[in-house]
């Protein structure tokens, strides 16, 4: 980012910049800009290194507002991907986004958030409630499941 950029910050943008530079390496976790001039969205791609998505990537956009840490980010996921807490349409359903939201959670912890999402799926109150019917039923078919949408996208990309 250039100076003359960096000069014309919002205060949300500010924040961000510093957390991004204060966040710790996480294992299975890369960022990457959406758009090298804005801040407003971050990619990441996320590779549990257990559970059910283990060795598996997952595509995520974080969007910011210009209230935040005010107000939470919205988080979307753009894998295919049955789970529990991510609807059809990619919405994701984190707890600290809705119910838990406070101005101190910062970047590291929504990562964290994600991956812990991934590696343990909430069934208490699903996004996808066929996703957690089939989590708690038979986690044999939940993962067969997700390895077909995996497959479908090495496939693709073949």
């Amino acid at each position: 980012m250039t100076d003359e950029r960096m000069k014309k910050l919002k205060p949300f943008e500010l924040i961000l910049q510093k957390e991004l530079m204060d966040l710790d390496e996480i294992d299975g976790v890369e960022l990457f800009p959406i758009d090298e001039n804005d801040l407003k969205e971050i990619g990441i791609l996320v590779t549990p290194r257990e559970g059910c998505f283990n060795g598996k990537t997952v595509e995520f956009v974080i969007k910011f507002r210009d209230t935040y840490p005010i107000t939470p980010p919205k988080i979307l996921c753009r894998s295919k991907i049955f789970h529990p807490n991510i609807d059809e349409k990619g919405n994701v359903c984190l707890n600290v986004l809705k119910l838990e939201w406070n101005p101190i959670i910062n970047l590291q912890m929504l990562i964290l958030g994600l991956l812990l999402m991934l590696n343990e799926p909430s069934t208490d109150d699903p996004f996808n409630k066929a996703a957690a019917e089939v989590y708690k039923s038979d986690l044999h078919k939940f993962q067969q499941i997700n390895n077909d949408l995996f497959q479908k996208k090495i496939d693709a990309t073949l």
